[in-house]
């Protein structure tokens, strides 16, 4: 599969295209329910696990490793609400059995998220842009959040999931990012979109820190950051042959290319305790 990721790359990120064709790839084989439950008909792969195939993926489409990560990133967290609080089951399973893509809005949402909720009839009508949704053009569900004031005057933000087929949601085209224009990390655009009660699953304090993010990040971010361990391995593997065979091959050139070496060394040393 890296073989043929690879042949895509530079080829995706010249036409600015999303990476669809390494996408079906893995969802034949499975991949985007790698780390479900097997009793929920997924993988049963462990984080650890998942975090080297993000890496080694990186080895051959950077874009391909992101995106992919920000899924799984979705995943992991609601495995651990499966295994700890007994919830997300039927998500997991529904995942599985289609192979959907899920979307993050973290980066823009944060502690105070971003956007409009207005009470409706056993819902609310849900307006905002999201920026930098990793993979957004090829994503089925977003999982999302934004502020909320009920009648009282009070601030909190809702945290959901809206299908991306939903009436009022839409992908912009404008992600033409340097290195990353293959990650398809549209911006969302939700107008008016009907989330049901029945869809909410968090309601924190829009101020100060919530627990949750002591799961998300800590199951999150190994993860992204194992693609980009991927790329800085391959990139010194990259350099050194070209160093190797480099004509002017300079005296100065070892020194350089070991602390290129220890650099990584370092930056690995630092991952690995992170995905066990």
């Amino acid at each position: 599969m890296g073989k043929t990721f690879a042949g895509n790359a530079k080829r995706n990120d010249a036409d600015g295209a999303f990476v669809f064709k390494n996408y079906e790839i893995l969802k034949a084989h499975g991949y985007f329910s790698a780390m479900i439950p097997v009793e929920l008909d997924g993988g049963g792969m462990s984080h650890a696990k998942v975090c080297n195939i993000i890496r080694i993926i990186a080895h051959y489409c950077g874009s391909t490793a992101l995106a992919f990560s920000m899924h799984q990133h979705l995943i992991a967290a609601n495995v651990w609400k499966y295994k700890h609080k007994g919830e997300a089951a039927a998500m997991l399973q529904n995942v599985a059995k289609h192979q959907l893509v899920l979307v993050s809005t973290g980066a823009r949402d944060w502690l105070e998220s971003n956007g409009e909720m207005e009470k409706a009839e056993n819902g609310y009508l849900f307006s905002a842009k999201k920026h930098f949704a990793s993979q957004s053009i090829a994503g089925d569900i977003a999982v999302t959040s934004a502020p909320y004031q009920n009648p009282q005057g009070q601030w909190s933000v809702l945290h959901f999931a809206v299908p991306m087929r939903a009436p009022g949601v839409s992908v912009l085209d404008d992600w033409n990012t340097l290195g990353m224009r293959a990650t398809g990390s549209n911006t969302i655009v939700f107008d008016k979109v009907l989330v049901p009660d029945a869809a909410i699953v968090l309601d924190r304090p829009r101020s100060g820190f919530h627990p949750v993010w002591d799961v998300v990040l800590t199951v999150a971010m190994p993860l992204i950051m194992s693609a980009y361990v991927g790329i800085a391995e391959k990139s010194m593997e990259i350099a050194l042959n070209i160093g190797k065979k480099y004509q002017r091959n300079q005296k100065h050139l070892p020194y350089i290319m070991g602390k290129l070496n220890n650099a990584l060394l370092s930056a690995q040393a630092q991952w690995q305790p992170c995905i066990r």
